[in-house]
């Protein structure tokens, strides 16, 4: 995260009144620590990861896999870890709760964000919000994928300065 962008997302969970986030791409639980602690309208918490062993296609990612995620945010109750072998892409909408928050930071392979953005589309309620992270860094597929979505419809922002893009979901969407 880069200085300032957990302030901004803890900023969108409370614009939204979030009770309820899914978290693609959880690691150690540092993210879902500091907005379970700063997000008090925050019920409940689910993370998404990988295994350990999951190779992802973007091999600099490497580096971000931790054999044991989500164990900074365990003690929370109001924290849920997911982890399957090829993480969010093993799961499809039914396998996850209706949330009012998604953060995707996960794989930023163009494939797995355009997988993880239609996931959260599905999951994320009418007036939520999606937040993705790692919109300018060009050494991965986000912005390619959100830019793509952007001439779709979909009516995500990017906060200037950051790596951070949103969207918050229409009362009319679909």
């Amino acid at each position: 995260m880069n200085f300032g962008e957990m302030d901004l997302i803890a900023a969108l969970l409370r614009e939204v009144e979030a009770k309820s986030v899914v978290e693609i791409g959880c690691r150690d639980g540092r993210t879902a620590c500091l907005l379970l602690h700063n997000v008090s309208s925050l019920q409940h918490y689910v993370g998404i990861d990988v295994e350990s062993g999951y190779v992802p296609s973007l091999s600099h990612q490497s580096s971000e896999m931790h054999p044991d995620p989500g164990h900074l945010a365990r003690h929370d109750p109001r924290f849920d870890i997911i982890i399957r072998p090829r993480g969010s892409l093993d799961l499809g909408p039914q396998d996850l709760p209706l949330v009012d928050a998604t953060f995707i930071d996960g794989d930023h392979s163009e494939r797995v964000v355009a997988h993880d953005s239609a996931l959260a589309r599905a999951i994320t309620k009418r007036n939520g919000v999606i937040v993705w992270h790692d919109y300018n860094n060009s050494n991965v597929g986000v912005q390619p994928v959100l830019d793509r979505l952007a001439d779709e419809g979909w009516p995500i922002k990017h906060i200037a300065g950051t790596w951070l893009a949103y969207m918050k979901v229409e009362p009319d969407a679909v």
